[in-house]
């Protein structure tokens, strides 16, 4: 199929792409979305590109990225040595890379420890399923092909309005589709000459519109049953220097396993909450986690936590109880998220303009991306025999939010004769 890598002909010589393929195929922007639904053909058409970048490129190295070992393993490679002729290289794999002929090397590597491709300086990258991806990946992957100029390919299927939806499908659709870098192609799964159209219609009947809006028609869309459901990019800001007389405080939500997360902020003097900075991680020790708090500002938690707190406090750092009342905490943010009027409400990938009042009062950093993320996947509980949903939050993607929760609450009751401060 591809021997003609040999004469330096055209690659796809011998390849049929669908029409979609074949958009992305001619695109010359450094960062291409390549979004659709299910079984759109998104994996082979990532095969094929990494191999043209490697054979065009004057780089030596290359990656190709999943988002984690099991997919890497599963579904992308399989898909790529499906593709390339066994003699157009070596596959070696303990190091899990692959050398060709002419001396190249592509790396394989998984997202959930994005670190692994650091050192690497890449002609290009092709990372696969990157709606599943934590946003630290694209990080990552940006500082791998600065110095080359490199281009991204991401080829996924939306899973929420997470990293993807705001730092690349949100800008390309404010350029009205003609962002200098950023090529964003989106279709369904039907659109494909290869989809059967009757397993379209089939799981249009079956699937609620949310999850057949992303899993089929290849669309971002808000998840059912959010407890924050009007977060939207009207509370993302750009990172600036908080200036120095704004009151700071902090909020944490304890954890091992799960991740431990902190929360910084700032209250400006018109009272707006600015979420600037957030550290997500799990596996560390609360000595580790100390070493990126600030021991000038109070952080709020959880009472439940008071024995990690304590120890914190004897690091020298400030914690206090915050009330720990769900629907209050959840009032509160949900106040502040959307100030006294609705202004901007998302429907599908667009704004809809009510009224000129809104007092937005939480704005978080861009680069506060694990908040951002939670903020859009945050769901109630749902009965699965009624499918009524609860008046409780679901206990999942919820360590950010509790952080918020916490520090929100802890802010607007500031200096009441309830807070104690340990130690």
């Amino acid at each position: 199929m591809f021997l003609t890598m040999e004469t330096n002909e055209d690659i796809t010589d011998g390849v049929t792409l669908h029409p979609w393929q074949d958009k992305a195929w001619h695109s010359k922007k450094r960062f291409i979305c390549f979004c659709s639904g299910v079984q759109g053909g998104k994996t082979f058409f990532g095969s094929i590109w990494i191999i043209n970048e490697v054979w065009t490129s004057k780089w030596s190295d290359f990656i190709i990225l999943a988002p984690t070992y099991k997919v890497l393993q599963q579904s992308t490679l399989q898909k790529f040595f499906d593709i390339v002729p066994r003699w157009y290289g070596v596959h070696n794999k303990s190091d899990s890379t692959f050398k060709t002929r002419t001396g190249k090397t592509i790396f394989f590597r998984s997202a959930d420890k994005p670190e692994s491709i650091e050192g690497i300086t890449a002609g290009a990258i092709w990372a696969d399923e990157v709606g599943l991806m934590k946003p630290d990946a694209w990080l990552f992957m940006q500082r791998r092909v600065s110095r080359t100029e490199g281009r991204i390919l991401m080829t996924f299927t939306p899973k929420a309005l997470n990293w993807v939806y705001y730092d690349l499908y949100k800008p390309w659709l404010q350029a009205k589709g003609k962002h200098p870098d950023i090529e964003f192609i989106q279709f369904k799964s039907v659109d494909s000459p290869y989809f059967p159209e009757a397993e379209f219609e089939r799981a249009k009947q079956t699937m609620t519109p949310h999850q057949f809006k992303l899993s089929y028609e290849g669309e971002f869309a808000k998840a059912e049953g959010l407890v924050y459901p009007s977060f939207s990019s009207s509370n993302i800001v750009d990172d600036f220097e908080i200036p120095k007389d704004w009151r700071r405080s902090g909020g944490i939500d304890f954890g091992y396993i799960n991740p431990f997360c902190a929360l910084e902020a700032a209250l400006s003097p018109d009272d707006v909450l600015y979420i600037y900075k957030c550290h997500y991680k799990s596996g560390m020790t609360l000595r580790e986690h100390a070493e990126y708090l600030d021991l000038n500002i109070t952080y709020f938690y959880d009472p439940s936590g008071r024995q990690e707190a304590e120890e914190l406090i004897s690091m020298g750092l400030e914690l206090v109880p915050a009330n720990n009342d769900v629907d209050l905490g959840i009032d509160k943010v949900n106040v502040r998220i959307m100030g006294h009027n609705l202004l901007e409400e998302e429907s599908e990938g667009e704004s809809l303009k009510l009224d000129d009042k809104r007092e937005i009062r939480l704005k978080v950093f861009r680069s506060c991306y694990e908040l951002i993320e939670e903020m859009g996947l945050y769901q109630y509980d749902k009965n699965q025999a009624t499918g009524e949903w609860k008046d409780k939050p679901l206990k999942a993607n919820d360590h950010s939010v509790d952080a918020l929760r916490y520090l929100t609450v802890g802010i607007d009751e500031w200096g009441t004769p309830e807070i104690i401060v340990l130690g």
